[in-house]
């Protein structure tokens, strides 16, 4: 098989899994190698790279695969599910991609919240039902059973990671309504109260 029907089955191949799922370069050459590692093995692996290689650069400059739109909207994604900017940093890393456009695609993710990071938290925490979105928060329970749960709440929050500031300021509301007060307020990029 000549070279130019190895690079056809990977446009072929890379064509099918952009149009289902959003990628990065890295994803990219990765779907690609495990398809060349499947159903091109008898072909020279310096040549299947090449052709890998050409596959990627080929996709970049037909706009299929952009790696800035692409932290773009993850960042986006993962801030409305409530995500800390070091989770989705941690996430985009594992696509190989640059801090400046991490940097980026997070100021792009939080450009009309007042705060994202305390959005975030408290989407988060409404989510999880933790904190004020807690129905058993003031169940009656003794105070070690309450105090129990706020700290497995708080090590949830940490866990995500938010900051331990951020996560108080979340637990120090009152209730479900001013959380939902507190999220409205943050996502029409007003200062809170608290």
């Amino acid at each position: 098989m000549a070279k130019a029907p190895i690079e056809t089955r990977l446009m072929n191949k890379a064509v099918d899994y952009l149009g289902r799922y959003s990628s990065s370069q890295h994803r990219l050459r990765d779907v690609l190698g495990r398809f060349a590692t499947r159903k091109l093995d008898q072909h020279d692996p310096d040549e299947i790279a090449a052709a890998i290689d050409a596959t990627v650069t080929r996709c970049q400059t037909l706009g299929y695969v952009n790696d800035d739109a692409f932290a773009q909207s993850q960042a986006r994604s993962h801030r409305r599910q409530g995500r800390s900017q070091l989770g989705i940093r941690q996430r985009l890393r594992q696509h190989r991609l640059d801090d400046d456009v991490i940097d980026a695609a997070l100021e792009v993710a939080d450009e009309h919240a007042a705060d994202g990071e305390l959005l975030a938290a408290c989407r988060f925490a409404r989510r999880r039902r933790i904190g004020p979105f807690d129905h058993r928060r003031n169940d009656g329970d003794n105070r070690d059973a309450i105090m129990q749960r706020m700290q497995r709440q708080l090590g949830a929050m940490a866990r995500a990671g938010f900051a331990m500031a951020i996560s108080r300021k979340v637990f120090d509301l009152a209730d479900s309504t001013a959380g939902e007060s507190l999220i409205d307020q943050l996502e029409h990029g007003e200062d809170p109260t608290l």
